[in-house]
Order: structure tokens, then C-alpha cells, then sequence
């Protein structure tokens, strides 16, 4: 058995199962439906986040398939809620979390912008002034 990914990468395609190869996120799911879609741009938005499909492993593809189907389960119950069904509140917190503990555990964290200084808007503001 291979000890290191690189050894996996290089059998054959035909060794290997779909999700490895990557044409398919999960097992049993053609992709087709508005729920597949999402939650693989959910997947794509998550990896490219972290680098891209080169610099993710295996164990944070599988932490990244987590997290987008919970986030998908999430925007689900949000939906449910915005249109007056509903909603198991504890549920949708507790889904929020989870989520956000597999994001910060991958290393995407919300970016907060800090505010600009007077100093810092005051100097953009001449920059734009400024022709080239």
C-alpha cells in the first residue's frame, strides 16, 4: 500500500475511483441537479481559497466536502426560514458552527477589511487626483 500521496497520484485513472480522479464529488451523485451545482461551487470556492486542487490533500478535500455540505444544508434552512416555513433554529446554529469550525480548521477565515485611517483616505484621494 502507498505510503505518500504521490504514489496514489500516479496509478493509473482507471485504479482509482471517481472522487479521486475528480470527476465526481460524491458517490452516487451525477452533479445535475441545482443542490449538486451549488455544492460544487461551493467545493471549487473552498479549494481555491486554500490554493487550488494542487496544493489541497486528501484529508482537506474530504474536511472541504464537509463543510460545503453543510453550508449547502445551512443556505437550505435559510431559504426555508426567509420564506415563512419552519425552521429548527438550534439546528441552523448548530449547522452554522460546525461549518465554521471546518473553515478556520482549513485555514478560511472571514477577512475583515479594517477601516482606512483619515491619513489613508485622505492620500488615496490624492493618488486618484494625480494624473499619470
Amino acid at each position: 500500500m502507498p505510503s505518500n500521496s504521490t504514489a496514489l497520484a500516479s496509478r493509473p485513472s482507471t485504479t482509482r475511483s471517481r472522487i479521486t480522479n475528480g470527476s465526481r464529488l460524491l458517490r452516487g451523485i451525477d452533479g445535475r441537479s441545482a443542490s449538486a451545482r451549488r455544492f460544487r461551487d461551493l467545493v471549487d470556492s473552498f479549494v481555491s481559497e486554500l490554493g487550488g486542487i494542487d496544493k489541497v490533500g486528501e484529508s482537506e478535500k474530504a474536511t472541504i466536502r464537509q463543510a460545503a455540505s453543510l453550508t449547502l444544508r445551512c443556505e437550505s434552512l435559510q431559504a426555508d426560514l426567509v420564506n415563512g416555513l419552519p425552521v429548527d433554529d438550534e439546528q441552523m446554529v448548530r449547522l452554522a458552527n460546525v461549518a465554521s469550525r471546518l473553515l478556520g480548521k482549513l485555514g478560511i477565515r472571514r477577512r475583515q477589511e479594517r477601516p482606512k485611517t483619515l491619513a489613508e483616505y485622505a492620500a488615496a484621494k490624492r493618488a486618484a487626483r494625480v494624473p499619470a
